[in-house]
């Protein structure tokens, strides 16, 4: 009993390691040439990108995140990178551009309730809101 109980809480001690996203090989991106390679080259080098920018596809974004995550815990992101490679409108490489996590900013949330038109009814005026609006003799107004 005693193996079966450390077996259950190594388990749960031991961290999860979580991969997201598309991280290109190191190799193969110093291979990208600035001026000289086009789209297909670096979709042949690193893939397809994660995204495209929204207004033109001449932006592409190769993004990665790696999280630790140690039983019940929130994960904790242990490396977060995005690697943007900006196209002349020839659809040639233009520049390559590395972001880590501390380029990253922690964005504010707002809790406030956007408020309605109207009142609020109880559950009982939910509940007995129709009584007494039905048709006895039929629905005459469908025909």
């Amino acid at each position: 009993m005693g193996v079966g109980l450390a077996a259950v809480v190594s388990a749960c001690v031991e961290p999860r390691i979580d991969q997201r996203g598309n991280k290109p090989d190191e190799d193969q991106v110093v291979q990208i040439n600035p001026g000289v390679d086009d789209k297909q080259r670096v979709a042949e080098l690193i893939g397809t990108p994660s995204t495209i920018s929204t207004f033109n596809d001449r932006t592409w974004y190769y993004i990665s995140k790696r999280t630790e995550t140690t039983a019940f815990f929130d994960p904790d992101v242990k490396d977060q990178e995005i690697l943007a490679v900006s196209f002349t409108e020839e659809g040639i490489v233009d520049s390559l551009r590395l972001y880590g996590q501390e380029d990253g900013r922690t964005v504010a949330y707002v809790d406030r309730v956007t408020p309605t038109e109207g009142h609020e009814i109880t559950l009982m005026q939910q509940l007995f809101g129709n009584l007494g609006r039905f048709n006895p003799e039929g629905d005459d107004a469908s025909n």
